[in-house]
């Protein structure tokens, strides 16, 4: 049980490394802090920060029960 945990854990991290790299941009028409301009995720941008999300708490859950374990 606790080697399939630590694998499940392994390809958590991995995918949720993926999707952080994948959000961060060099784009910088974003504006800084002090911009008055609002920025709305759309599209596939919304989606990928849902699943980094989802994947994030999963990871946690996990955590938390291989320590209990």
């Amino acid at each position: 049980m606790k080697t399939a945990l630590t694998i499940f854990q392994i390809i958590l991290s991995v995918s949720l490394s993926v999707l952080i790299f994948l959000q961060a941009s060099d784009d910088n028409s974003r504006g800084n802090i002090m911009s008055s301009v609002s920025f709305q995720k759309r599209g596939w941008e919304k989606i990928m920060f849902y699943i980094t999300i989802i994947i994030l708490i999963l990871f946690l859950v996990s955590s938390i029960i291989q320590t209990t374990i």
